[in-house]
């Protein structure tokens, strides 16, 4: 097929500032409403029109790409105040979308032409008549169909429309005058079949579901200690408010009535992240501590700043022998997935004394229920 409807040009005005979307000087006045619009179509094999404004940093063209028309882009925003381009799906009729906000999304395809890439650092807007604008950044863990933008296959991103601002803030949803895609950063990339398209708040959940069941699970078994304590472990040794060593395979921790500093923490993974990952259901966090432990409280956290905390004497001992308990507490306590943790970036367990007092702790580790 030719892409004989596709039209490039640059707007004779065009306002640009570092952050915001600028309006194009096409019309002075609103165009009345017609029943004749195109479909919703930004950029496809035969339809759309654009105009861009990527001044010396960046270049758009129609390629070839598995025989279909694709558009090639690349830029580096690095000596521009704003970079991207834009255009009506519908001529610049005004276009009324109130009536589809819950079940349409703006969608586009992306593939990467030389190294695979973790993100695309486009800001998708949208522009009514009267100046207002609305736009949403292309975060891949939100809008994407797969985890990465491979260079061989197309990802598919889906921008929900109710996730744009259309209060009295933000944009008009009864007078629609423009898409406009602004470009961040660099790359290199791709991209086709820049439409509207019928997406429903179904699809989208099940969307997300699919691309969190391609991601790596964590193991439910996981030894934590005995361990490499001198590597594993930070705040060991004698301060003011405790003193924490290893000796025959037990960590021996006692501490004094400290506001702060009677904390320790342990990560058994070289302090690289470890996986929690679809095993958090799963899977229980088991200790084995001396029967005259005093009080403390165990923290687990995310390398993204997150923490949660239970007190480990919440729970139930059952005896090893006449000097050791044992202690279980399910990861759904520390209420991971509510509080939103990244599963994969998990850091450390964290202890921390309460008023004064002594434990001696023989082995911690993570096991399937």
């Amino acid at each position: 097929m030719n892409l004989t409807n596709l039209k490039i040009f640059a707007p004779l005005i065009f306002l640009v500032g570092c952050v915001q979307f600028q309006p194009i000087g096409v019309y002075d006045s609103v165009p009345a409403a017609s029943n004749e619009q195109q479909e919703r179509v930004f950029f496809n094999e035969t339809k759309g029109q654009l105009w861009t404004n990527l001044s010396s940093c960046g270049e758009v063209s129609v390629v070839k790409n598995e025989d279909n028309n694709v558009l090639l882009l690349e830029w580096n925003k690095v000596n521009c105040d704003w970079v991207g381009f834009g255009n009506s799906w519908s001529n610049f009729v005004a276009d009324d979308i109130s009536d589809i906000i819950k079940t349409s999304a703006i969608s586009f395809k992306v593939k990467a032409v030389d190294t695979p890439q973790n993100s695309i650092p486009f800001v998708i807007g949208l522009e009514d008549y009267s100046g207002g604008s609305s736009y949403v950044f292309t975060h891949l863990n939100l809008y994407a169909n797969k985890l990465i933008i491979s260079n061989q296959e197309w990802t598919t991103y889906y921008m929900p429309l109710w996730d744009y601002d259309f209060t009295e803030a933000g944009v008009d949803p009864y007078g629609i005058k423009q898409m406009i895609i602004q470009l961040e950063g660099s790359g290199k990339v791709y991209l086709d079949d820049i439409q509207l398209t019928t997406y429903s708040k179904e699809e989208y959940a099940q969307m997300l579901e699919d691309v969190e069941n391609y991601k790596v699970k964590g193991n439910p078994n996981q030894n934590i200690y005995p361990g490499n304590f001198a590597d594993m472990a930070w705040g060991s040794g004698q301060t003011e408010c405790q003193n924490l060593e290893e000796q025959e395979q037990t960590i021996n921790w006692n501490w004094s009535n400290c506001k702060q500093w009677n904390t320790w923490g342990i990560n058994w993974n070289n302090w690289y992240a470890f996986n929690l990952r679809g095993i958090v259901e799963k899977t229980t966090l088991e200790m084995q501590i001396s029967a005259n432990s005093s009080p403390f409280e165990l923290s687990i956290e995310d390398f993204n700043g997150h923490s949660s905390k239970v007190q480990l004497m919440d729970y139930t001992k059952v005896y090893v022998n006449d000097t050791v308990v044992s202690i279980s507490i399910p990861l759904t306590d520390f209420k991971i997935l509510e509080k939103e943790f990244v599963l994969d970036r998990m850091k450390q367990l964290q202890f921390k004394g309460l008023g004064a007092g002594s434990a001696k702790i023989h082995n911690i580790k993570f096991s399937e229920k």
